[in-house]
């Protein structure tokens, strides 16, 4: 069994989340009973299914809203230098947000304060601002143009909505939105009841989650609500499947975010995949087996960190020992094949496993190279015999 030293802070296994998704996330903490949040993409975007790491490339095109009896908040996420070109196309968006039907009782621009940005929103008059639009020659699907086509001839509407938004806003520069989160999350999570690495694990698998919903309602083109009631229930779902005695990361999640790209040169050189391709499964099939052992291998890291080294080594034991029995019942009835071994394997039982694609997922780990002592082969090298 390799050593691992475990982050000792725990904040470092919330690195790698979109800071759009923190953001989100930072806020849908502060929801009480009968409120609400959304994040919503901007209507008439036009945005290609885009991959978790790509969601901070698009900030321009997406809000959160706060919603609640008596206000409605929108938030606009920015980790980048704050320039003329960015206020004033936030701007935009926001004026064509309060002249909607939608009541916006606070506007925010969100930044994050390691870029020492200063607020220039309103450092420009309604009449520079107006003069700025009417004076653009853009596409006529920009923002810019689809303002120009309302107030065309109406500056002193076009004053009123501009005058509205700068009474209504406001400029937040947080630091270090890690250690917000955490802080926020320690009643929802019980930080004062767990130890420790259960408490981030709970935090990363909320994260984990929320990125999800979020990115298939982007590509779906459909705003993601969570309302008070979803959140709770949330929160009592994950801290249920993650205790001191049980971790089990929900592997539907795990599976949208953890895509397998066969084409990558270092999946297709792996030992996994070369066993895997002797059974001749067909390739969604073989994507699947390859998603099983890196979820296993995800969780085993899990593991680690949480000082449950014996689980790791029943969950192996025993996987090898049900390949060593499945291998040897296939001998004897003249069954010996690479999709046999795999699919017998597969079917003995492993209660040190607290899900299938755990159980299903060490047999695939347990083909990888690097393995000592209990490596599992479907296809056994030439120079490889059944060892009774």
């Amino acid at each position: 069994m390799e050593t691992y030293i475990p982050d000792s802070s725990g904040i470092n296994s919330l690195n790698g989340f979109s800071y759009q998704i923190k953001v989100f996330v930072y806020y849908m903490l502060t929801l009480n009973e009968g409120m609400q949040i959304e994040f919503e993409t901007i209507e008439d975007v036009n945005i290609k299914k885009i991959k978790p790491n790509e969601i901070d490339n698009y900030d321009d095109n997406f809000v959160n809203k706060i919603i609640g009896d008596n206000f409605n908040t929108a938030i606009q996420v920015k980790r980048t230098n704050i320039t003329e070109s960015v206020v004033s196309q936030v701007l935009l968006n926001w004026i064509l947000l309060e002249s909607s039907n939608n009541v916006v009782t606070k506007f925010i621009l969100f930044t994050d304060a390691d870029y020492e940005n200063v607020d220039i929103m309103f450092n420009k008059t309604a009449i520079e601002r107006f003069n700025k639009i009417t004076k653009s020659e853009k596409d006529s699907r920009a923002t810019i143009s689809k303002v120009k086509r309302m107030y065309k001839d109406k500056f002193e509407e076009f004053e009123k909505v501009y005058l509205s938004i700068k009474n209504k806003y406001e400029f937040v520069s947080l630091k270090d939105l890690d250690r917000k989160i955490a802080d926020s999350c320690s009643v929802h999570f019980r930080k004062g009841g767990v130890n420790e690495v259960i408490y981030y694990l709970r935090i990363k698998e909320l994260l984990q989650h929320v990125t999800v919903r979020v990115m298939e309602s982007i590509n779906d083109k459909k705003p993601n609500i969570c309302c008070y009631d979803e959140f709770i229930t949330l929160i009592e779902d994950i801290s249920n499947r993650i205790t001191e005695t049980i971790t089990q990361p929900l592997y539907s999640d795990f599976k949208k975010l953890h895509t397998i790209d066969i084409s990558n040169s270092e999946v297709a050189n792996s030992r996994e995949y070369k066993q895997l391709l002797a059974c001749k499964l067909p390739s969604v099939l073989l994507k699947h087996h390859l998603g099983f052992g890196a979820y296993y291998e995800s969780l085993r890291f899990m593991y680690m960190e949480s000082n449950k080294v014996g689980k790791i080594q029943d969950i192996e034991e025993t996987t090898y020992e049900n390949f060593e029995s499945a291998k040897f019942s296939l001998k004897m009835r003249n069954a010996d094949q690479p999709y046999n071994r795999l699919e017998e394997t597969k079917k003995l039982s492993n209660a040190h496993a607290e899900n299938e694609q755990i159980r299903y997922g060490s047999s695939i780990y347990l083909t990888k190279d690097g393995i000592e002592d209990i490596q599992i082969s479907w296809e056994d090298a030439k120079d490889e015999e059944f060892e009774t």
